[in-house]
């Protein structure tokens, strides 16, 4: 409360400046009289050197030359407007522009307090100011540093290529062309497939679910080629989710992982479920995998949870959650979980 108090406090500066120069040309007027009992010629001459005093530093710190310091058009003003004000006070007051120069030390005194006060006060608003716009540009400096980061990790992470998926599909394909000439085509064209999408999709500025479930699509074809029976797989998407926005290459290396640390070690048959969904204001993403129990199980390497987890981090900051669950019967799912306001298109 108290920060969105300061905050409407700043958006209306000049609001505060005017009313605080009335209750404080009030107050000297008030004083005065109560000492001197003249009380026309104290109020005109309050309201006329402040309000002068105030009119006169905002529109001379409002309109100050850049090579012109604060401090400077704050003394000047205050002197001009001093005299202004008085010449005003004596001639709403007593009808003579000179009143005051001639007969009294009143209107000094009022005028060079009132011009002293009203020029702080500006001055003092005018370094805030400043600060503000320091630590404005400092933040915006450090958006754009973390925006700039955020992005070169990505394209480090897109450019990188899982050589143990790579290495052993060409060993699929160099076996098969010798046993089985129209399977090894096969390989070939869902490699070429995939090698085409993925190169397309590295290009993209900002991807999809639409567009990462097509390359994993392609990628499990070309898994599933070279394992034939021993890997299953299925991808489901709730209605309305396919073009929300997603970083490229977030959901694909969870997949490679679960290949490469569930399916692939195992001799049995394995499935891998790719589930996204809506919970709430939520988007979850699930991938899941079979897992052998008898076989020891590791979290993966390189472009896998590790990466995607600083992925996460560096695009939506503490918004985002990874899980990893671990089931001796399920075997193991790795949520994503995002507020759907953040990721809509």
């Amino acid at each position: 409360m108290f920060e969105s108090l300061l905050q409407y406090a700043r958006e209306h500066a000049e609001a505060w400046i005017v009313a605080a120069t009335v209750i404080f040309c009030t107050l000297i007027a008030t004083v005065l009289t109560f000492l001197n009992g003249e009380v026309w010629l104290n109020y005109v001459a309050s309201y006329s050197i402040g309000v002068t005093c105030m009119s006169l530093q905002l529109w001379a710190h409002k309109h100050r030359p850049e090579s012109w310091s604060r401090e400077w058009v704050t003394v000047v003003t205050g002197i001009g407007s001093l005299a202004l004000g008085l010449l005003l006070a004596g001639t709403l007051g007593a009808f003579d522009p000179f009143y005051f120069y001639r007969t009294s030390l009143i209107g000094l005194l009022i005028g060079g307090v009132a011009c002293t006060v009203a020029g702080f006060v500006i001055l003092l608003m005018g370094y805030i100011r400043d600060l503000e716009a320091e630590r404005d540009a400092a933040r915006q400096h450090e958006l754009v540093h973390e925006r700039e980061l955020a992005v070169t990790q990505l394209r480090t992470l897109q450019a990188q290529i899982e050589p143990h998926f790579l290495f052993n599909t060409l060993a699929n394909l160099h076996a098969l062309i010798e046993s089985d000439s129209s399977k090894a085509r096969e390989l070939l064209e869902s490699l070429t497939d995939l090698f085409r999408i993925s190169l397309d999709y590295s290009r993209a500025s900002a991807g999809s679910i639409q567009g990462e479930l097509e390359l994993i699509s392609h990628y499990l074809a070309v898994q599933q080629v070279r394992m034939g029976e021993r890997l299953s797989f299925q991808i489901d998407v709730d209605d309305g989710l396919d073009d929300i926005q997603l970083p490229p290459f977030l959901i694909q290396p969870l997949v490679e992982n679960a290949i490469k640390h569930g399916i692939e070690p195992s001799a049995d048959p394995g499935s891998v479920e790719i589930r996204v969904a809506r919970s709430s204001s939520k988007l979850q993403i699930s991938v899941a995998n079979t897992w052998n129990s008898d076989l020891e199980s590791t979290e993966g390497s390189g472009i896998g949870i590790a990466n995607v987890k600083e992925r996460l981090k560096a695009v939506y900051g503490g918004s985002a959650q990874l899980r990893i669950n671990r089931s001796t019967t399920s075997g193991f799912i790795v949520t994503i979980e995002l507020p759907l306001e953040v990721v809509k298109a």
